[in-house]
């Protein structure tokens, strides 16, 4: 009996060790034709690929089972689904074995015994069992999955209940072909092509309503291994999608070319005239304001974003340290966050009634940050932590709060503010931690009135770091008193650490609140905490009609993924710290004080101590930098996944240029804003 192995490669050496531990592992009374299809879609470096393709014809001599072996190479990247394709036109055998380049074998497999066991339980195909498919306790849950009985190898069948019931996954796997090849060449026929090819499939059986008639079994035990990711991780490369996504991390254009002159900012200008008939205030993101920047000498409005760098309406480029206000954690158009988007978007985004979505987000969430165990999703930051302090008012029965840092513009953030009633603002008191003097006032103040206070709300200043003794000691004060410790993680967490400051320095707060990193830079924040005090959320009115937006949490996941399993946190604190000291280095051959001050994933800016001063000095700063390709911020500013060292080098050496520049030491000197 010959039967036909198909498997879909890219030229990656995983190959290698696929085939290698295939013929291992596996015991057989027939012999093999091997069809293997080689897609250009990874970039493989070169020598790897001409080692992986020399393997591959080969294959004869490394098993003697093996009679023929049929390589298609494509000069150009196809897509899975058409690769797919060409492997259906040479399938012959009436059961084949399907692989793909990115699994590895490690236990025994009775071939023999799974093609008796494929035509005895009626099946389409057999899944050799593997740890993707068998996560979260997917063969194991009550009611989820069945033993099967009278089969040669132990098998397993999924409930419709399961999650994975309807896949006919195209990992490693035996099949019919008559059955199973049918079904694959309509799913890449007719259903959206956006889709991976997985879920084509199972959208195929789903419209077939092919449960009962595919029946798809799985091996007991788990016998192949996903070597996949660990390869992209090492070679920081990316699936995409469909063929004309590439794998393509944005990372360094040209660098910003040298101006001279003023910026030309004609169409921003003219955009800017437009939205004042229109939009009260200009924009509708407060701190996007111009006169937050270097009105007149700064770009108004942006049209596209790649990697670091982004480009303005007028064709100019530059290397951003804005990074979206801290939301853009991986940069501009990162695969992460946009081929999730094309994937999940044609699904629909806000369904009538709960996603998986809602789910497999918060528990990963509640994995992923010390002391999580539960979480409740909203939109917006500011949204955040308003329902965090309606909560805190409702455990503890009180009504006061103490906010340390901004919150949010919701009535009861704002220590005062026009429009905001008077009552709630004397239940609010503000208190900016500047000093460490600030530290002990902020203690002292809950002291005073600790049967008053519900919480304690605080978001770290950027231009010092707090310590780990003044967070412990309010810790401490806040369960004295009977109030709770809410940390406002909006902009450092997924940034300082997964849970951000609280994590940073080892103290879990009863609450944090998370935006912008947490799905970086989809819409989406959260409150999340211990059971204990987020079981009390079943008594509140907190709302969203978006807050289960199934594309945003999608990418949520797939950012956390990321953040986790690359060189993320270590990435940005390096080159924030080269950021930083490069800045204050190149003001101190200037004779200036040092300039750059705070954290080292985000840098904060602080030319003088007194506020209008401060402005118009870093107003300076501003317009000179954006005038040689990089937008900063006057306050904290941010290193995110996309940028590189020769990003940050460009930085520093335009800071070198505009230490130097008449009108920055004349606003040094005088204190006056530039001249527009």
């Amino acid at each position: 009996m010959v039967i036909d192995i198909t498997t879909t490669s890219v030229g990656r050496d995983t190959a290698v060790h696929t085939f290698t531990s295939f013929f291992k592992y596996v015991t057989f009374s027939g012999y093999f034709r091997v069809v293997v299809t080689v897609d250009p879609a990874y970039s493989v470096p070169s020598e790897e690929r001409s080692r992986t393709l020399s393997f591959l014809r080969d294959l004869r001599e490394v098993d003697p089972r093996v009679t023929e072996v049929v390589l298609e190479e494509f000069p150009r990247q196809v897509g899975l689904p058409a690769a797919l394709g060409v492997l259906l036109s040479h399938t012959v055998s009436p059961v084949g074995v399907h692989l793909e380049d990115d699994w590895q074998f490690s236990g025994a497999v009775d071939l023999d015994g799974l093609i008796d066991d494929l035509y005895g339980c009626e099946a389409t195909q057999i899944v050799f069992g593997n740890s993707h498919m068998a996560r979260g306790g997917t063969f194991e849950r009550p009611g989820e999955a069945t033993f099967v009985t009278d089969t040669k190898v132990p098998l397993v069948r999924l409930e419709r209940p399961s999650w994975a019931a309807h896949y006919m996954p195209l990992g490693p796997h035996v099949h019919r072909t008559a059955l199973w090849a049918p079904v694959v060449a309509r799913a890449l026929a007719v259903n959206d092509p956006s889709l991976c090819v997985d879920e084509r499939i199972r959208e195929q059986v789903l419209a077939e309503d092919g449960y009962d008639r595919h029946r798809v079994h799985f091996t007991r035990d788990v016998v192949v291994h996903d070597i996949g990711r660990a390869w992209v991780a090492r070679h920081r490369k990316y699936r995409s999608l469909t063929p004309e996504h590439l794998d393509r991390i944005p990372e360094n254009g040209p660098l910003p070319r040298a101006r001279t002159g003023t910026l030309d900012l004609r169409r921003s200008a003219e955009l800017r005239r437009r939205a004042e008939r229109v939009t009260p205030g200009l924009t509708h993101t407060y701190q996007k304001r111009p006169e937050n920047f270097a009105d007149g000498h700064y770009p108004v409005y942006l049209e596209r974003g790649d990697g670091a760098q982004v480009r303005d309406v007028d064709g100019q480029t530059y290397v951003d340290f804005v990074a979206g206000l801290g939301a853009a954690t991986l940069g501009h158009n990162h695969p992460v966050v946009t081929n999730t988007l094309k994937e999940k978007s044609p699904r629909g985004l806000l369904l009538s009634l709960p996603t998986p979505s809602e789910v497999t987000a918060a528990e990963l969430l509640a994995e992923t940050v010390p002391g999580v165990e539960m979480v409740r999703f909203l939109k917006t930051g500011a949204e955040a932590c308003a329902a965090a302090i309606r909560l805190a008012r409702l455990l503890t029965g009180r009504d006061e709060v103490l906010l340390a840092g901004y919150h949010g513009w919701h009535d009861q953030l704002i220590g005062s503010s026009p429009g905001v009633p008077a009552s709630l603002l004397a239940l609010t008191t503000r208190i900016e931690l500047s000093s460490a003097q600030d530290d002990e006032r902020l203690l002292e103040d809950l002291r005073i009135r600790d049967d008053r206070i519900a919480c304690v709300m605080v978001s770290t200043p950027y231009h010092r770091e707090l310590t780990t003794g003044f967070l412990t000691a309010l810790r401490d004060a806040c369960r004295q008193a009977g109030a709770l410790l809410v940390l406002d993680e909006v902009v450092t967490g997924f940034r300082l650490a997964a849970g951000g400051l609280g994590e940073h320095l080892g103290v879990e707060a009863d609450l944090i609140c998370f935006s912008k990193g947490l799905a970086a830079g989809a819409p989406l924040a959260a409150v999340a905490g211990p059971r204990r005090t987020m079981t009390a959320f079943e008594q509140l009115r907190v709302s969203s009609t978006f807050a289960g937006e199934t594309v945003s949490l999608e990418v949520m996941k797939a950012a956390l993924r990321h953040y986790a399993q690359s060189d993320y946190y270590t990435h940005i604190a390096t080159l924030g710290r080269r950021l930083r000291e490069g800045l204050n280095r190149v003001a101190a051959e200037a004779a200036h004080a040092p300039v750059a001050v705070g954290y080292d994933p985000m840098p904060c800016l602080r030319f003088a101590e007194d506020r209008a001063r401060n402005a118009c000095i870093a107003e300076a700063f501003l317009a000179g930098m954006a005038q040689r390709g990089v937008l900063l911020r006057r306050d904290v500013n941010f290193v995110t996944a996309a940028h590189r060292v020769e990003q940050v080098d460009f930085a520093l050496a335009a800071a070198e240029e505009v230490f130097a520049e008449r009108r920055f030491r004349e606003a040094v000197a005088g204190g006056q804003r530039v001249p527009t």
